[in-house]
């Protein structure tokens, strides 16, 4: 965020407080390259330290602010300490859902989190994992490429479906299966288990600062296109936000990485004072598993139709999710290319054909020209 304010021309002071003691981070890395070992701690950084310093950024990690003191202007930290502001960016992320009745569950969601998961699976053992979204699926492919047993329990009938659907849910099922995971779908409880047990049944909001301000809270921090919440010069941005789209004509929360982050900066310009709206944004993420790279871009809405792209179970493939004849999401499996190519197409609410997704010839840059 603080990079889109130093290209907006802002000038003044900026201080970042956060609760974690690491500089910020690639969140996206824990789940995948890190814990399988890949991807150095070195590497997962957001910015080099020395960014920081270079641009006048005041860092107050390891503190955790309890109020953000919208009558004074001036949040409140933990220890009593108080930091003024003229204008104030939320962005408290998300936390996992928590499973109350596994009081030992294991949760994947900040560094810490992230070592000792590495090192519980490399020590080898059983792992139970309770959610096959994308944290069960990626850490379930890790443990196993270490020689882990893992067991899976999902509560829907496929991985992935409410994202993905069951076609590609399903295959993505028996891909775990065949590397050797126990995969138990369709349950009803949390299994109680004597192996080591990761919970990842999704993420809910950080909301509290947010609620206890009274600003205005739904399923997220309620922002509009610049990331202004109900507040003045309050605003907000990143996971933490359910934030209006104009390409969707609606209010959406996204959990992935990318959006937050071209949010944070797109929120950073518009505090710096440009009144330029924002380029549409298509949210995109993309998971690693085994030899697989899952790319998808939408923003999880409800559709009626897919069109195969490809042979489909024969990477590379694609899947264009429609609705009401228009292209709305794209999953690929090891096809990056249609992936990117789809996402400028929605972006620029360009009218694609089923034919012309279908076919393999046709180049999807065409219809942007």
């Amino acid at each position: 965020m603080w990079g889109g304010l130093r290209d907006g021309g802002f000038d003044g002071q900026i201080t970042l407080i956060g609760s974690e003691g690491e500089l910020p981070y690639e969140r996206p890395h824990l789940s995948k390259g890190y814990l399988m070992g890949t991807v150095p701690r070195s590497r997962i950084g957001l910015r080099p330290a020395a960014q920081y310093r270079d641009f006048g950024i005041d860092l107050m990690l390891g503190h955790r602010v309890v109020d953000l003191g919208l009558e004074h202007r001036a949040v409140v930290i933990e220890n009593g300490d108080t930091v003024a502001w003229d204008r104030l960016c939320i962005a408290t992320g998300s936390d996992a859902r928590r499973l109350p009745e596994l009081p030992d569950a294991i949760y994947l969601r900040e560094l810490p989190e992230a070592e000792s998961l590495r090192m519980l699976i490399d020590r080898g053992g059983g792992l139970d994992i309770i959610g096959a979204g994308f944290i069960g699926c990626e850490v379930a492919a890790v443990a196993r490429q270490k020689g882990g047993e893992v067991h899976v329990h999902e509560a829907l009938a496929q991985p992935l479906l409410r994202v993905l659907g069951p076609e590609l849910g399903a295959y993505l099922a028996d891909v775990h299966r065949s590397h050797g995971v126990e995969l138990q779908l369709n349950v009803t409880s949390a299994p109680r288990s004597e192996r080591p047990t990761l919970v990842g049944v999704g993420s809910v909001p950080r909301t509290e600062l947010a609620e206890r301000a009274g600003l205005e809270v739904d399923r997220g921090v309620v922002v509009d296109e610049r990331g202004g919440t109900s507040a003045p010069d309050v605003f907000a941005a990143g996971d933490v936000t359910r934030f209006f789209s104009p390409l969707y004509d609606a209010h959406i929360r996204v959990e992935h990485f990318q959006t937050a982050q071209r949010q944070g900066y797109a929120v950073g310009v518009a505090i710096a004072g440009d009144t330029e709206l924002p380029p549409d944004e298509v949210p995109w993420f993309w998971s690693d598993q085994y030899d697989l790279n899952l790319q998808y871009a939408g923003a999880g809405l409800p559709w009626d139709r897919t069109i195969t792209r490809g042979q489909f179970g024969k990477p590379p493939f694609t899947v264009f999710y429609m609705q009401s004849s228009k292209l709305i999401a794209v999953a690929g499996i090891n096809d990056h290319h249609h992936v990117a190519r789809a996402r400028r197409v929605m972006a620029a609410r360009k009218t694609v054909t089923e034919q012309q997704l279908a076919d393999p010839g046709f180049d999807l840059r065409r219809v942007l020209a």
